[in-house]
């Protein structure tokens, strides 16, 4: 019962971090199409998309702790191990840019109405903020699940040297496109329902139209490329986690192929709201489609996990043990 739980906390933690860091990047999207086509629906949803980003990322953040004082309880060891090598610099340094997250956000909101012959800086306060947690947060905790799992790096402090190396370690790279692409989709199915909102109204539903048809579109490219992503991210992980992902486990094959197939689903459902569909009915179930992927699919990554720990010395040879930084450079080869 309590995996079960773990499993609904961290997908929902996961989709309110996905809001928060592709969100400001819509609402300049919105703002330009407000600036350029005189688009008052895009222009109020691109506030009130700011303020359900900064939201979303004070939400993950409280879920985030709860996740990790779950792990606390449970007494991982190999995941806790893994957090406390981090410099001790590289984690004071993620909560001020937790900080400098919510005061570009708040400026950019402050400022909505008062900079309306200045969008290039409003604008740049959001591409920033927006910046900040896709380029530091997913590839700082892609490392440490990853040194959790790994045997050759357990229990060795990581140098700035070591962190620099993983940051361009091929199973690193992979997660942290895929996290980009699933933000993008997520933060676009908000903005969708956010079209939805005012699709009721006889007076801006031609507005809420175009904003659901392009919203569509856009989020059908990074659905679209979640595949190769996603065969990317199965390719870098240890054979201990494929073979259970590709067979060997039939509980973690079958969320993984569910999630393969309502992914086409969800395509099928994008591709018509693209190309005119407006039912409110289809609207909303392509959103629920979309996160139900995501549970499965961190359904599927616990399922995996379980392999990892079972089978820490994997990939793992004598002489990386002795050598965590030697290791780490035989991993980028």
């Amino acid at each position: 019962m309590l995996e079960i739980a773990v499993v609904i906390l961290l997908s929902v933690h996961l989709l309110l971090v996905d809001i928060a860091m592709a969100s400001p990047l819509l609402c300049v999207w919105l703002e330009w199409r407000d600036t350029r086509f005189d688009d008052r629906l895009a222009g109020r949803a691109s506030a009130t998309l700011a303020r359900i980003a900064v939201g979303a990322l004070a939400g993950g953040i409280a879920l985030g702790f709860l996740l990790l004082a779950i792990r606390w309880w449970q007494d991982d060891r190999a995941y806790l191990s893994a957090f406390a090598s981090v410099p001790a610099s590289r984690i004071w340094f993620g909560l001020a840019e937790l900080g400098f997250y919510f005061v570009c956000m708040g400026a950019y909101l402050a400022l909505c109405n008062r900079w309306r012959h200045r969008r290039l800086f409003h604008r740049a306060l959001a591409i920033a903020a927006a910046s900040n947690l896709m380029i530091h947060f997913p590839a700082l905790f892609a490392i440490i699940s990853i040194v959790s799992t790994r045997a050759e790096l357990m229990g060795h402090a990581l140098d700035r040297a070591d962190f620099q190396r993983l940051l361009v370690d091929g199973e690193v790279l992979s997660r942290v496109v895929h996290v980009w692409l699933a933000s993008i989709a997520i933060s676009v199915a908000v903005v969708m329902g956010l079209g939805l909102c005012s699709l009721k109204d006889p007076q801006q539903r031609a507005g809420a139209e175009r904003l659901i048809q392009r919203g569509a579109l856009i989020a059908l490219v990074p659905i679209l490329l979640q595949i190769p992503s996603g065969l990317w991210v199965a390719l870098q992980i240890p054979e201990s986690a494929r073979d259970p992902l590709f067979g060997g486990d039939w509980f973690a094959s079958g969320l993984f192929a569910a999630a393969l197939a309502l992914a086409l689903v969800l395509m099928h459902r994008l591709a018509g709201i693209a190309l005119g569909d407006h039912d409110a009915k289809q609207i909303r179930l392509s959103m629920a489609v979309m996160s139900l992927i995501v549970f499965l699919m961190v359904g599927t990554r616990c399922r995996v996990q379980k392999y990892l720990a079972t089978t820490p010395d994997h990939g793992a040879r004598s002489e990386e043990s002795a050598n965590p930084g030697r290791g780490l450079a035989a991993n980028n080869r």
